[in-house]
This record gives structure tokens, sequence and C-alpha cells, in this order.
């Protein structure tokens, strides 16, 4: 079994069963494929192929790659189906799953918008739903009833970097006969593979470290075949498609991850330190300091190291907060993250902002928390701008 970094670089190559076969694949840019008589079109609609909603050669390289790099080293066979966005997958994983009278136990601590999708949107569809906190193990027993189908949570939760105990939540979920479904955005498979711990579903927003350039908005959902080819089918009939050149991308992007993803960590870690020791901080959130509550869990779920994302509070508040952004000169506000170049963003009024205050404070979002997505910069240059601005 190959080492995950060469499944990487290798997964989805196209085939060498041509003539000239390109090492970097063609896009496929056409919404419909041409057939010469009734019999070839009627069985290419039968595998579903020839129409661009249902994916291109493009969407079965990067399914083929990611879902290798899910399995490596598992006895076990994943498929995956690419879709339009991180959301996208959410919604294709849960409603793929769920009818009408079914409840989700959902983490408190997930992605503002999948929290505002599982509340007010499942609703809609007679979906009911009860948003706990994942780290109290007996609030999420308390919360499973007799109709939940799904525990949803994170690996390396945004923005507070909490590590969920992904076995026990496997075994409560399976207890109920329920699927146990992660968002292993963060980390991305460089880093953590959740089936290795129990997990039913993944989901990856592809639009962060997995293509890793700030050049794509994507998603895809992973499990076993067997679940997956309806999930597909749900896909394929809802319509989120992804675009072939975002799946190109991302594709593209794959080739390099356990290599930034390194680099992310290694940086990451030490900004995590530096912020830790500085008057001006009050607060930072990263699971490989040794002051984290979640030091022990992630030293054993995430091995590797615990990815790019962290966050701080500083001790002045939300002005002090407003005064380092002006000052900072490498790093720059945006509100997404994963970018090889580190950012920072104020999750109040991005990530979060669909929530009211008292759920934000729940959360443990306050105002004067910043996120930062550490890229591959050189280190010394990351710290002089964080140490500029924070003089």
């Amino acid at each position: 079994m190959p080492h995950s970094d060469t499944v990487a670089v290798h997964a989805g190559e196209p085939a060498i069963d041509r003539k000239d076969a390109p090492i970097t694949p063609d896009i496929a840019v056409g919404s419909a494929s041409g057939y010469p008589d009734l019999k070839t079109l009627d069985a290419a609609m039968a595998e579903h192929r020839g129409y661009g909603r249902w994916g291109t050669e493009n969407h079965r390289q990067l399914e083929a790659a990611v879902a290798s790099l899910e399995a490596n080293g598992l006895d076990t066979r994943l498929d995956a189906v690419a879709v339009g966005s991180g959301m996208a997958a959410i919604a294709v994983a849960l409603m793929s799953e769920m009818n009408a009278g079914d409840h989700v136990v959902a983490a408190h601590d997930c992605y503002g918008t999948t929290l505002t999708f599982v509340r007010n949107d499942l609703s809609r569809f007679g979906i009911t739903s009860s948003i706990v906190d994942f780290q109290d193990l007996d609030a999420v027993k308390r919360a499973v009833t007799d109709r939940t189908r799904v525990l949803l949570c994170e690996m390396c939760t945004n923005p507070l970097i909490r590590v969920p105990d992904l076995e026990a939540l496997a075994g409560i979920a399976h207890d109920a006969g329920a699927l146990l479904l992660v968002d292993n955005t963060v980390p991305t498979p460089a880093l953590s593979q959740p089936f290795r711990w129990g997990a039913d579903v993944v989901i990856y927003s592809a639009t962060k470290n997995l293509s890793g350039h700030a050049d794509v908005i994507g998603g895809v959902v992973i499990g076993r075949a067997s679940w997956l080819d309806a999930a597909r089918v749900f896909a394929h009939t809802f319509g989120p498609t992804l675009g072939p050149f975002d799946a190109w991308l991302t594709l593209r992007g794959i080739r390099t991850l356990s290599l930034r993803m390194q680099r992310h960590t290694e940086n990451a870690l030490r900004l995590a330190h530096y912020l830790e020791r500085h008057r001006a901080v009050s607060r930072v959130n990263y699971p490989a300091l040794e002051s984290s509550p979640f030091c022990a869990r992630a030293r054993r779920l995430l091995p590797a190291g615990a990815g790019a994302l962290l966050s701080f509070e500083l001790a002045g508040g939300k002005p002090a907060l407003e005064s380092m952004i002006r000052r900072l000169r490498l790093v720059r506000l945006m509100p997404s993250l994963g970018n090889v170049a580190t950012t920072i963003s104020h999750p109040a009024s991005t990530s979060h902002r669909g929530l009211d205050a008292a759920e934000r404070a729940r959360a443990g979002i306050s105002d004067a928390l910043l996120r930062c997505s550490v890229g591959i910069e050189h280190p010394d240059d990351l710290l002089a701008d964080f140490e500029a601005a924070l003089s």
C-alpha cells in the first residue's frame, strides 16, 4: 500500500490508454456528449454519462483521488461524489439519508452556516434537530431519539479548533442505528482519516485546504460505496453540480496537499506558541499546544499535526483587534480560509453572523475572536508581521 503522500500525487491520474496521453488531465468543458446512434446513447444514459450535471471525467478523477486518500490503509472500499460547495456536500449528505420525521443531532460548534441549515432549512422538510455540545457525551446521548438518523460534527472545529472524541461519538451513533457524519475540512485527509475512528460519512469543503489556493468553490461527500450510490443519485437529481474547471483545480491542489499541510502545520504551531506568549493576547485556540484541553486527543487522532487553523483573542478586545488588522501587511482579512497565504477572519462578522448573540456566546464566539488560517510563508516573515501589528 503506497504512502498517502504518494496517493495524493498519483490518485485520479488519467489512464495512459491513448496516443500521446496527457500527464495533466484534460478539462471537459462540454455540457453534453454526442452519440452516433440510439444504442450508444441509451448505454450512456443508463450509466449516467454524457451530461454535465452527472459529472465529467474531471469529476471522476477528483472523486477517485479523494476516496483513495480517505481509504488509504483501511480495509474498506470508499467512493465519493463531488458537488458545488461545502454546504452542498452537507446538504447532499444529510438529505440523501433523511426523510420527514427523522432527527439529526449536530454539534453546537459546527460552522455557522451548517447550523443555520440544520436548524432553519431542514425543519421546512419535516426534519427535526438538536444542537448540543459534542464534548459532553452525556448531552449527546440525551439528545438521541428513536428517530435520530445522523450525528454531525467537525474534526478541528471552525473557529475554536476543538477536537471531538470520534470513537465515542461513533459508538453513540451506531448504538442508535444512526450514522456519524464528520466534516473533515480543516485537517484534510493529509492529517486525519475519520473513517479510521468510526465515521460513516465524511464531507469536505474543497474550497479550503483540499484545493488550497483560494480559487475554487467546491465540496466532496465520501462514504462506503453502498451508501454513496444513493447519495450520488440524489446529487445528480438535486443538481449542485461542481464545474469541471473547479474539479480540475481541486485535483491540481491535491497533488501538493501533503507538502502544503506539513508547512501549514509547522507554521501554525510556531505562530500559536508566539501568540500564546504575547502580552497583547489573552487566549489562543490550537489543539497542538500543551495548554490546550484537546492536546492529548489531538496527538492520538492527529499524529501528523493539527492543521493550518488557529484562533485567538486580544486582551484589548475588539478595538485592539481592529488596530491589529489595520497594521498587518502580509496577512489579509477575508471571509474564508485555506489559502497558501496566511489570512485572518472575524467569525462574528462572517462564518457565524447567522447566529444570534446568545448562540455565538454559547459556541464561544466573542466579538474579540479572530480566526487565522496560517499559510506557507517563511515563518520569520509571518511572525514579524504579527509582531509589528501587535506592538
